[in-house]
């Protein structure tokens, strides 16, 4: 049985090859990190036996690579949701991997398609019903105190969210800074991935704001902003590589 692995994260896509390659026979033929990289692989090459499908990829969902697709083949995916969430899938021929994976549960789930490949299964209604279960919901908006009085801003109006000796503060477009009562991990879980992405521990950034991007020492990168930020805003080294996939690259 071949496989390709979609996974944004190269640490736990390389564990899952192992574990794949040390406890069961499948073989790993290709690994993709990214929605733009998975559609074109799939459209350059014959479809595999089996995909690892992430759901939440940070430049988009796993189910956009299965909108484009014709065919599906067996597909195994693996998240982080809650397990009662999606506890009937256990019953389908649809399996999933919740993170981080177990070396037992990767059997299991191989030994249970191997059992009921050669039933007839309706997979495009099996995954319709798996989207809804775990379709995530972005925030569009964030009520904010200001003085005595609460605004709302709509994520469109946001620039970008940074933190300063434990402050939060949310940053518009036409240059206003509030402080919002939040943290960067939790706002970081509230916005949708496409438009936002976390360049280091203290700064999230909208895409339509970033105005030039340059290389910088130690194999990082440095980017400016609109409204200009009063600091150098430096990508982690840790996380160029999700940066570069999430622009496009």
């Amino acid at each position: 049985m071949n496989a390709v692995i979609i996974e944004d994260e190269e640490l736990t896509a390389d564990r899952l090859q192992n574990l794949v390659a040390k406890h069961t026979s499948v073989n790993i033929i290709a690994l993709l990190y990214s929605v733009k990289e998975a559609k074109k692989w799939l459209a350059e090459n014959p479809l595999p036996d089996l995909i690892f499908l992430d759901i939440q990829l940070g430049d988009g969902s796993g189910f956009d690579i299965l909108d484009s697709i014709e065919m599906f083949p067996n597909i195994i995916f693996t998240t982080a949701f809650d397990q009662y969430a999606i506890d009937a899938f256990k019953y389908n021929s649809i399996d999933y991997l919740l993170k981080p994976i177990k070396e037992k549960e990767l059997q299991r789930a191989i030994e249970k398609l191997q059992k009921i490949n050669q039933k007839e299964v309706d997979i495009t209604s099996l995954i319709s019903s798996f989207q809804n279960q775990t379709k995530k919901e972005f925030k569009e908006k964030f009520l904010v105190k200001v003085g005595l009085k609460y605004h709302s801003y709509h994520v469109n109006e946001i620039a970008y969210f940074y933190s300063e000796e434990g402050v939060t503060y949310l940053q518009t477009k036409d240059h206003s800074a509030t402080i919002i009562d939040q943290t960067l991990d939790s706002l970081e879980n509230q916005l949708n991935p496409s438009d936002f992405f976390r360049v280091n521990r203290h700064m999230i950034v909208n895409s339509g704001q970033i105005n030039s991007i340059d290389s910088y020492f130690n194999n990082r990168l440095i980017i400016k902003v609109k409204p200009e930020f009063h600091e150098s805003i430096i990508v982690s080294r840790d996380r160029v590589k999700g940066f570069k996939k999430w622009l496009g690259e």
